[in-house]
């Protein structure tokens, strides 16, 4: 049975890629300070399209390289993490939680805007969690995806597989806020969510800002995608979102880590402006409505153009039927080719029309031999042939003639 990947929300591990991109930000800020920035969803890897094999749009948390900018702050006395982040692959969570609380300086993680699911056991890293009254804080059980067949002790082993992991999850909260890990399992059955007010008075969190813009958050129409802060994440599998977010018709653009962005390079006018050149990536990660829109535009746009070459082909295939329709004897021939369950094109009519009038001629000689036995007219001598009817073979070999002439007139010549 393959080994299941446990996950805390709706984004799984993808298809193995290639070096990820890198959508959170490690940067030294002083020779004391160091700023960590995590955005988007926790994966394993950078999630691939399946059909394209490019990456997929969006803002990624993976353990790709991360792992190795910690170096830029492993020695320093004071680490800021920016976190905002939906969760999504617990093992990827639980690797980023024990990396920070391995860091020597004093762990600081200031909640933007949402620390949901896996991003939530990250945030329990701090030695302080600091959170805006508005942001989010949940927490759930584990989910598994599979893709295999189990039998029973595989579905008994899978089951404490999941326990096991829940019970390091809970564990990780009950250090963080003293909560037994009971009560702490049955509120990650009943996916919690807290303020953050609420955080803190459950220990989740220590302090509160409130001199600073609270978070914005809205939601799709559709209820699949939250907005924070201008990132969105996907929240489709989850069941109890709280109903004071509101709803927003169209998606914000993101806010992407700035240390991580490629330095742009800026021509300067009179007026002191520029013009700021981004990569491909970082349009995805700033601005992926407008990306997404201008995506779906251009699909549509080749559906489009794929369904009207269709047409077109279909319609010249059946007219190219039609030229030569009328030299065909059996008329069922041609209506399969145009409408049955193997239709076909003008020249592979053609040569179903031979196979037709071949397998008819073997028929006639084989069934004028049998009658020839019988007569007797072996033993009668060969006599010329005066003006009789002309005979099934000739037939068949001159409607042959006929459709193939037929079709090369249509082409506007003959071989």
């Amino acid at each position: 049975m393959k080994r299941p990947d446990y996950f805390m929300g709706p984004a799984p591990a993808a298809p193995p890629a290639a070096a990820a991109p890198r959508f959170w930000n490690v940067a030294s800020v002083s020779d004391d300070e160091g700023e960590i920035t995590l955005y988007g969803d926790v994966v394993s890897q950078q999630p691939i399209d399946w059909w394209t094999g490019e990456p997929e749009p969006g803002l990624f948390i993976t353990p790709e390289g991360f792992m190795e900018d910690l170096a830029a702050v492993k020695d320093k006395a004071r680490i800021t993490v920016k976190l905002n982040s939906c969760g999504g692959d617990l093992y990827t969570g639980i690797a980023i939680h024990n990396a920070l609380k391995a860091l020597s300086g004093e762990v600081n993680v200031v909640v933007e805007g949402i620390a949901a699911s896996a991003a939530s056991v990250i945030m329990c890293a701090g030695d302080t969690v600091t959170v805006f009254p508005g942001s989010l804080v949940m927490i759930h059980g584990v989910s598994v995806l599979l893709w295999d067949s189990l039998n029973i002790r595989d579905v008994k082993q899978l089951l404490r597989g999941m326990d096991a992991s829940e019970r390091a999850v809970a564990e990780i909260y009950n250090a963080k806020t003293g909560i037994s890990v009971d009560s702490l399992r049955s509120m990650m059955d009943k996916e919690t969510w807290f303020t953050g007010s609420e955080a803190v008075e459950r220990g989740f969190a220590d302090a509160l800002i409130t001199d600073a813009e609270e978070p914005t958050m809205s939601l799709s129409a559709d209820k699949k995608l939250l907005i924070v802060n201008g990132v969105q994440h996907n929240v489709g599998d989850f069941h109890n979102i709280p109903g004071t977010i509101p709803i927003q018709q169209r998606a914000k653009p993101a806010a992407r880590p700035a240390a991580n962005k490629r330095p742009t390079n800026k021509a300067a006018n009179n007026n002191g402006g520029g013009n700021n050149t981004m990569t491909p990536e970082e349009l995805r990660a700033q601005h992926p409505d407008v990306v997404a829109e201008i995506e779906q535009n251009a699909r549509n746009e080749a559906q489009t153009q794929a369904a009207a070459a269709a047409t077109t082909a279909e319609r010249e295939r059946l007219a190219a039927i039609d030229s030569i329709a009328t030299s065909i004897p059996n008329q069922q021939l041609v209506n399969d080719a145009k409408y049955g369950e193997h239709p076909c094109t003008a020249q592979e009519l053609c040569f179903r029309v031979m196979q037709e009038s071949a397998k008819a001629g073997q028929t006639f000689l084989s069934n004028y031999q049998q009658d020839g036995a019988v007569s007797g007219t072996a033993k009668v001598g060969a006599a010329p042939n005066g003006g009789d009817a002309i005979t099934t073979d000739e037939q068949n070999a001159a409607d042959i003639t006929a459709v193939v002439n037929a079709y090369n007139k249509s082409k506007g010549g003959s071989k």
